[in-house]
């Protein structure tokens, strides 16, 4: 493409392959004031939150779930960026996308919170009613309505648990696997306890022909194989902590919506990432504009995606006018989550919408960022609204909702329970940089040798090898 004035100076940028590795390593080793604030300010909100959850468990114990409803809101939201955030490193690999090399380790990073997830999970698995109910009323169910038809031994708690478990383990496998080049060069500078941990994860690594061809074609598979994890997974808390527990809710379109939602957010928060990293964390020699701009174009279509399916999953019900399904609605969009509801559309489709429209916005680092704040937001209240409102809706066994329940607002420990989550997770990802780069290194570097600046006739033109 050209390089003249219809496209922004710092489009692309050439970083020094010669360069890159020690330049990358400072930034890793250095702990500037802002950082430390951030990993203070990460552990005081941990700690609230390990208050919040003792208190909650001392007040209510596990024998009834409403009360947890908060708990679960926060597990899933943090669930879902940060389990969906490594696919963005996977896919656009598997697409050869040029642009996506500075984001590949910020959003593999992710990957590693799976472990706080798996902990977090095991609360939830006490609280969640069993399938069965002996001594069922007339108007009730002997079995609630679930996706384990034939109920097999375990479920649902412990294949919930299986698939959070695998999708952790799957996600730190690719992560090591993308990094192993990385580790190995620095276990030959690194000190202390660095280099006893890349000497043991990355002893093997010599950077032969072979080596490399196998961490590519595996790369490769594990991103498929964390894709169809993922997607699952996904499904199997979506129906069992969303759905199932509102009596009468049967929608096929709504673990669709769980999935969209977290990739949405996902690309939006690593976006908010980037910007914040190419602006004051010192990696702007790394990260230029045209990342934004291509990103930017793909939260665009996940944005106008999500909308399509929120008003499929409104329709659907609409028109059916069994007074379940308006129950439903009226509990879930209109009634006693209206307001939520509103904000959550307005920080999910409308803003980001509306700020990405621009084409001079998306070739900018601040508007995708921005856009991207707007579908974090959006996805917390999301998952608010949902998986409160799921463990407040009543008795679970009943045939259908046959009222609209109120309302439930959070409490002191709730708050707290909330902030705990996110404490838990910003300071688990802090953490890990400080181990492994923000940059996937050798993927700037073998970039910076496929590119370049050239002239033909009259313009400027990013000349771009392919060499597979």
């Amino acid at each position: 493409m050209a390089e003249n004035g219809r496209y922004h100076p710092e489009m692309w940028v050439f970083p020094v392959s010669s360069q890159v590795t020690a330049d990358v390593s400072a930034k890793t080793h250095a702990m500037p004031r802002a950082f430390t604030v951030a990993l203070v300010v990460s552990a005081v909100m941990l700690a609230f939150g390990i208050i919040g959850f003792i208190a909650r468990a001392a007040q209510d114990g596990f024998g009834d779930y409403a009360p947890w409803g908060y708990y679960m809101a926060i597990f899933s939201f943090v669930f879902m960026i940060t389990s969906t955030a490594p696919l963005a490193a996977a896919i656009f690999r598997v697409t050869k996308s040029h642009w996506r090399r500075p984001l590949s380790r910020v959003s593999e990073l992710f990957a590693l919170v799976g472990f706080f997830n798996i902990l977090a999970f095991i609360p939830l698995m006490m609280v969640l009613p069993p399938i069965f109910k002996s001594g069922a009323a007339e108007h009730q169910m002997e079995l609630r309505r679930t996706i384990w038809f034939e109920v097999p031994i375990g479920a649902p708690h412990v294949w919930d648990m299986l698939g959070i478990i695998s999708l952790a383990i799957t996600g730190a496998v690719l992560l090591w696997l993308s990094a192993v080049p990385d580790m190995a060069e620095a276990r030959l500078t690194a000190t202390g306890f660095r280099r006893t941990v890349y000497g043991i994860l990355a002893g093997h690594w010599y950077g032969t022909k072979r080596q490399w061809i196998s961490q590519k074609a595996g790369l490769a598979v594990l991103g498929a194989f964390y894709f169809m994890i993922l997607i699952f997974v996904h499904f199997m808390i979506s129906t069992d902590y969303g759905m199932s527990l509102i009596a009468g809710w049967k929608d096929s379109i709504f673990p669709v919506l769980y999935s969209l939602t977290g990739i949405q957010s996902s690309l939006g928060l690593i976006l908010l990432v980037m910007f914040i990293l190419r602006r004051w964390g010192g990696y702007r020699k790394y990260i230029g504009i045209s990342l934004f701009w291509a990103a930017s174009k793909i939260l665009l279509g996940v944005s106008l995606l999500w909308v399509y399916h929120m008003f499929a999953f409104g329709i659907t019900f609409w028109f059916g006018r069994l007074e379940v399904e308006q129950n439903i609605l009226k509990y879930l969009l209109f009634e006693s989550y209206g307001w939520l509801f509103l904000v959550n559309l307005t920080f999910s489709f409308f803003a980001p919408f509306l700020i990405l429209l621009w084409n001079p916005v998306r070739r900018s680092d601040w508007g995708p960022a921005l856009a991207g704040l707007s579908v974090v937001i959006g996805a917390f209240l999301f998952n608010m609204r949902i998986f409160v409102a799921s463990f407040n809706a009543g008795e679970i066994y009943d045939l259908a909702l046959e009222s609209v329940p109120p309302p439930v607002w959070p409490d002191i420990w709730d708050i707290f329970i909330v902030l705990g989550g996110l404490g838990a997770a910003a300071l688990i990802y802090l953490s890990a940089t400080k181990l492994l780069p923000f940059m996937c290194v050798w993927e700037i570097k073998e970039g910076a040798l496929y590119q370049k600046m050239d002239t033909f006739i009259r313009g400027r033109y990013l000349v771009l090898a392919k060499p597979e």
